[in-house]
C-alpha cells in the first residue's frame, strides 16, 4: 500500500466493490490537492470562457497607441515650442515704442504791468486747455536683431528633435503592442486545443473509474489515466492565466478593453 491506495494486482483482484469505492475516493482526493498545489492561485478569477475570446483587428491597436500618456506628452511639448516659436516671430514689435499724453485743466497766467502814472499791478487771466501728444519711437538692441534668426532657428530645430523623439516612442510602443497582440493571438490558438485535451481527459477519466469499481482495470491503470488526466487540467488551467496576464498587458499598453466586465 503507497499512501493508503493498494497498487497490487493481486489485491486488486480480491477487493470488493465498496473497498475499491474508497480506494477510488482516496485517489481522488490526493489528485485534487496535487492539482490545487499547481494551478495559480489567481486562475479563479480569469474568466470562464476566456478561450472563446475574439481579439479585435491588430490596426485597433496599433491605432490606440496614441492615446498613450507618453505620447500625449510628446504632443504637449511641442505645442509648448510652436507656441513659443510663434512669440519669437513676432518679438520684433517689442522694438516699436509708442507714446501719448492727455491733460484737461484751468490755466492761470499771472502778469505785472506798470503805466507812468500808475504803480506797478498784476493780472491775472485763466482760461481753459487740452493738451496732447502722440509719439512713436524705434529702439533696436543690436544683439537681438543679429541673434534674432538663429533663435527662430533653434526653435525649429527644437520642435524637430521633439517630433523625432515622439515617433521613437510611438515605434516602441508599437513594437511591444505587437508583442503582445502575437502572444495573446497565439496562446488563444493553443488554449483551444488544450481545453480540447483536458474534457477529452476528464471524460475518459469518467470511463476509467466507472471501469476500475467494475473490476476492469486495476489500481495501476486507473492511477495512471488520473494522473495524465491532472496534467491536462493543469495546463490547461495555467493556460488560461498565461492568456489572461498577456490580455491585461495589451490592455495596459493601449487603453482597449478586451475583456468585458460583465
Amino acid at each position: 500500500m503507497t499512501g493508503g491506495i493498494p497498487l497490487s494486482i493481486d489485491a486488486q483482484q480480491t477487493t470488493t466493490r465498496e473497498e475499491r469505492l474508497k480506494q477510488l475516493q482516496l485517489l481522488q482526493s490526493k489528485y485534487d490537492q496535487e492539482e490545487l498545489n499547481q494551478i495559480p492561485s489567481v486562475a479563479k478569477n480569469v474568466p470562464a470562457d476566456i478561450e472563446k475570446l475574439e481579439l479585435p483587428p491588430l490596426s485597433v491597436f496599433l491605432d490606440a497607441v496614441s492615446e498613450n500618456a507618453t505620447i500625449k506628452k510628446k504632443q504637449s511639448e511641442i505645442k509648448q515650442i510652436e507656441a513659443e516659436y510663434r512669440l519669437q516671430k513676432r518679438d520684433w514689435w517689442d522694438y516699436l515704442r509708442l507714446n501719448a499724453m492727455y491733460s484737461y485743466g484751468r490755466y492761470n497766467i499771472l502778469s505785472n504791468n506798470s503805466e507812468e502814472s500808475v504803480p506797478m499791478y498784476q493780472t491775472t487771466m485763466s482760461s481753459a486747455q487740452h493738451n496732447f501728444n502722440v509719439g512713436a519711437s524705434i529702439a533696436i538692441p543690436l544683439g537681438g536683431f543679429t541673434n534674432r534668426k538663429l533663435r527662430l532657428k533653434s526653435y525649429r530645430y527644437s520642435i524637430e528633435q521633439v517630433k523625432y523623439s515622439m515617433d521613437e516612442v510611438m515605434e516602441e510602443r508599437k513594437l511591444k503592442v505587437l508583442e503582445a497582440y502575437n502572444a495573446v493571438t497565439e496562446q488563444l490558438a493553443t488554449i483551444k486545443a488544450k481545453a480540447e485535451s483536458a474534457a477529452l481527459y476528464n471524460a475518459q477519466m469518467k470511463i476509467s473509474e466507472n471501469n476500475y469499481i467494475n473490476g476492469v482495470i486495476d489500481i495501476i491503470s486507473l492511477s495512471l489515466e488520473r494522473g495524465r488526466r491532472s496534467s491536462a487540467v493543469v495546463l490547461y488551467e495555467q493556460s488560461r492565466v498565461a492568456l489572461h496576464n498577456s490580455i491585461i498587458l495589451l490592455e495596459l499598453l493601449t487603453n482597449v478593453k478586451i475583456i468585458k466586465e460583465k
